[in-house]
């Protein structure tokens, strides 16, 4: 539940040929030994179940209790009230991330990372960006967070 994936990126981190920088991902939400938890709600859940590989992916995880999902209607409240706060035209991500509290973001969209690591919209910990293999380290220190371990269902 501790990681986002942002739209930009699915079609890579969930795509059918894995591509090496994000390997570490799909390990680490996969794999018995690890610990890995994805959250998906709001707007991001409708744009990546426009994603077929990714829609399938993320049915599979929720299956094996490895993804999260927050409805719209918990997030919809949030993102209104953070649209005119945000650099970025993606309010719902970082609403999804101060509910469920996940601090770890894959994605490319600068201004997205930006508004992720902006301590006024997230902090307590404050976000983190995973965008190529060499971040791998930090799933092990931010995709297990205490808030996002207070909101675990």
């Amino acid at each position: 539940m501790c990681l986002i994936v942002d739209a930009n990126l699915a079609s890579l981190v969930f795509g059918e040929s894995l591509h090496d920088d994000f390997r570490p991902i799909i390990d680490w939400l996969t794999s018995p030994n690890k610990n890995g938890k994805l959250v998906v709600g709001g707007h991001l859940a409708v744009e990546l179940n426009r994603i077929g590989r990714a829609r399938r992916f993320i049915r599979s995880l929720q299956q094996a209790g490895r993804a999260r999902f927050i409805p719209e209607d918990v997030t919809r409240q949030e993102t209104v009230r953070l649209s005119s706060m945000c650099e970025s035209d993606d309010p719902h991500v970082i609403a999804l991330a101060k509910i469920s509290g996940a601090r770890l973001l894959c994605s490319h969209d600068r201004a997205l990372h930006r508004d992720f690591t902006n301590p006024d919209l997230i902090s307590n910990p404050r976000g983190h960006i995973y965008q190529t293999s060499e971040h791998e380290h930090l799933l092990r220190l931010y995709g297990h967070t205490q808030a996002c371990r207070r909101s675990e269902t």
